[in-house]
């Protein structure tokens, strides 16, 4: 069995996590969660696309997990979505992405102490490693 390799990180002065083998940015210095809103949710169209979803499940494949922003993002807007229209066909949220050098924990929580309204777990979790939840289905 292969190990994991976690990512090694350096947070710049303002915050943002820093990949030492990339020497990249994870997200915007400026704000990384408006940041992902715009480029993964907007331009992606996905709060359009469910509106016309006419099937159970949207599916969502990523390669390069990161710090999880994207996720946190997706499903933060994808509960929103659920809230608003109960008795849309669309019922789940399969995300499933990729990464080579995870975060730990501790850097996970770190690069999200911007956003304490990320900060909350999916509800109805059947784990956390693959979290199968009431709305979102996520595999890491």
């Amino acid at each position: 069995m292969t190990s994991i390799t976690n990512a090694k990180l350096d947070w710049n002065e303002a915050g943002t996590p820093v990949s030492d083998h990339f020497d990249d940015v994870y997200f915007s210095n400026v704000n990384g969660l408006e940041e992902t809103r715009y480029v993964f949710l907007l331009q992606n169209h996905l709060p359009q696309r469910w509106q016309d979803y006419d099937k159970r499940r949207f599916t969502i494949g990523e390669t390069g997990f990161g710090t999880g922003l994207n996720f946190l993002a997706v499903w933060q807007w994808f509960e929103k979505f659920r809230k608003e229209n109960p008795e849309s066909t669309l019922k789940e949220l399969h995300f499933i992405s990729f990464e080579k050098f995870p975060l730990s924990l501790d850097d996970l929580k770190q690069a999200h102490t911007a956003w304490p309204e990320l900060l909350s777990t999916p509800k109805n979790c059947k784990s956390t490693t693959r979290l199968l939840c009431q709305s979102v289905i996520a595999s890491s």
